[in-house]
C-alpha cells in the first residue's frame, strides 16, 4: 500500500466552495498533497519523506493541460520515486442537456488519455445528480431506480469505448445518494458494465449506514469481498455521528475520532496490488494532514502492514 494525502478543504465557507465559479489555488504548503504542476515536485519530496508517503494526485482539470505536459509531469513524479495515484472528474455527467452531457464525456475521455499519459493509475467520478440545479452529492429519487443504473452505465461505457489506456483505469466513488451505496448494489452493477479498465474507487467511509455506523467491520469484509478484485485506489477518513443535530447529521473528523474500523481496512487493503494508493482526504491543514498519517502508520506497524516509503526510481506496470 501506498499512502498519500488529496483534496485539502482550506475554504471554510461551504456557499463558496459549491460555487461554480470557486477555482481553488493549493497553498504552497499542501502541495504535497496536490501539487497544481510539475514545479512542485522537487519541493514536496521533504514532506513525503516526513510524513512517509510516495502517492500524491495529480493536478487538477488534466483535460485541459496538453498531454506532453501531463507526460512530463509523470516522468518527473516516477523518477522522484513518487506515484501519481488517483485524478478526478467533478462535472456531473447525467446532466439532462445533451450537448453537456456531450461535451463532459468529450472532456473526460481526453483527461483519462492525459492521466494515461502521466502513467496516473486512475480516474474517478461519483454518479452524476439528476437534480437540475444539484451538485454532485445532490440527492434525487430517481438515483435509486433501475433506469438510473442503466443510464448510468451507459455513460460509463460511452466513456470507455474505443479508448486504449494502458495505465489508467475509470474508477467509479460510492455515496449514498444514490443506489451506488452498498457492495451488493455496486458488484451488481460492475458485472452489468464488464470492462477491464472499469473499477471501483474504495471509500468504505463513503458506504456507512445506520446499520453499520456501529459495525464498520462487517461492512469493511463485504465490501473488500465483493469488490476487491475492482479497487485500484482508496481513500481513508472517519466518520461520527453528532447527537446534537435533529434528525440525522454525521460528519468526517479526524482518524481515531469515529468508527471506523482502521486496523480491518488496512489488513484489507493489504491483500490488494502493493501500489494500490490509499489517500486522507478533504482536511483543511497540514496538522490535520499529518495526524491521519499518524494514525495510519500507527495501526499499519502495529498489525504488519508494509507501508511503502519514497525510495528511487518508480517503475510502473498497468
Amino acid at each position: 500500500m501506498r499512502l498519500g494525502g488529496l483534496y485539502p478543504i482550506f475554504e471554510p465557507n461551504v456557499a463558496l466552495r459549491r460555487d461554480p465559479a470557486y477555482k481553488p489555488e493549493t497553498p504552497p504548503n499542501l502541495r504535497f498533497v496536490r501539487p497544481d504542476s510539475i514545479d512542485d515536485l522537487d519541493d514536496i519530496a521533504t514532506q513525503l519523506d516526513r510524513y512517509g508517503l510516495s502517492a500524491i494526485g495529480a493536478p487538477g482539470a488534466l483535460w485541459d493541460r496538453s498531454r506532453d505536459e501531463c507526460a512530463a509531469f509523470g516522468e518527473r513524479a516516477r523518477e522522484l520515486g513518487i506515484m501519481v495515484g488517483e485524478a478526478n472528474f467533478n462535472d456531473n455527467l447525467l446532466v439532462a442537456d445533451r450537448e453537456l452531457a456531450d461535451q463532459r464525456i468529450s472532456d473526460i475521455r481526453r483527461g483519462l488519455l492525459h492521466a494515461d499519459a502521466m502513467q496516473c493509475r486512475s480516474l474517478h467520478i461519483l454518479p452524476g445528480t439528476k437534480v437540475p440545479a444539484g451538485g454532485l452529492l445532490t440527492a434525487h429519487p430517481e438515483m435509486f431506480t433501475d433506469a438510473y443504473r442503466a443510464e448510468l452505465r451507459e455513460v460509463v461505457l460511452r466513456v470507455m469505448d474505443g479508448l486504449d489506456l494502458q495505465h489508467t483505469r475509470f474508477l467509479i466513488e460510492p455515496f449514498n445518494h444514490s443506489f451506488f451505496y452498498q457492495p451488493e448494489d455496486i458488484r451488481e452493477f460492475y458485472d452489468a458494465v464488464d470492462h477491464p479498465r472499469v473499477g471501483f474507487q474504495m471509500d468504505v467511509v463513503n458506504m456507512i449506514a445506520m446499520d453499520t455506523y456501529f459495525d464498520t467491520t462487517s461492512l469493511i469484509h463485504r465490501t473488500f469481498d465483493l469488490l476487491g478484485d475492482f479497487v485500484y485506489s482508496a481513500h481513508v477518513k472517519d466518520l461520527q455521528w453528532d447527537y446534537g443535530h435533529l434528525t440525522l447529521k454525521w460528519d468526517e473528523v479526524l482518524i481515531g475520532e469515529g468508527t471506523l474500523d482502521l486496523a480491518t481496512y488496512l489488513q484489507r487493503m493489504d491483500e490488494l496490488d502493493p501500489d494500490t494508493p490509499c489517500y486522507c482526504e478533504h482536511l483543511p491543514d497540514e496538522a490535520s494532514y499529518a495526524h491521519n498519517f499518524a494514525k495510519v502508520h500507527e495501526a499499519a506497524d502495529r498489525i504488519g502492514v508494509d507501508v511503502k516509503r519514497r525510495v528511487g526510481q518508480l517503475e510502473l506496470g498497468d
